[in-house]
């Protein structure tokens, strides 16, 4: 028996829409990859802003506690998880007094993401006052 060239087409037809759609499903499969990986890098971007805004505020407050209490010595200012994402937020600050200087160091860590089980942390040492 001989196959008809209608038959032979249709075959022809179905292997050509196979491949197409393992193709497509390649493409679709690294346009989600990239996305994600996209996302985690703007996710993990915007933690590192927020150590250093986290940083600059601890560095602010011991400014301002120091000129209402000469005193102080620092403090753990905030240590709680975020109640959205259960990050844990961290910021300490530290009066160290040296020769004739007021250095405040302030320490400002996030950690705990379920995607990024790193820690981000940021330290900034400020010398409040100098007397001559």
């Amino acid at each position: 028996m001989r196959r008809s060239k209608r038959c032979q087409r249709s075959g022809a037809i179905l292997i050509v829409a196979l491949v197409a759609i393992t193709i497509f499903t390649s493409l679709a499969a690294t346009n989600i990859r990239s996305m994600l990986r996209h996302r985690q890098t703007v996710k993990t971007e915007r933690d590192v802003i927020q150590a250093r805004l986290l940083c600059d505020a601890g560095c602010d407050r011991a400014v301002s506690q120091l000129s209402q209490n000469p005193n102080y010595t620092g403090e753990v200012w905030i240590d709680k998880p975020d109640p959205l994402t259960g990050v844990k937020t961290n910021v300490q600050i530290e009066i160290r007094r040296k020769d004739s200087q007021t250095i405040a160091s302030v320490q400002a860590s996030l950690d705990g993401r379920s995607y990024q089980p790193t820690k981000i942390q940021r330290t900034r040492n400020i010398v409040l006052s100098e007397n001559p």
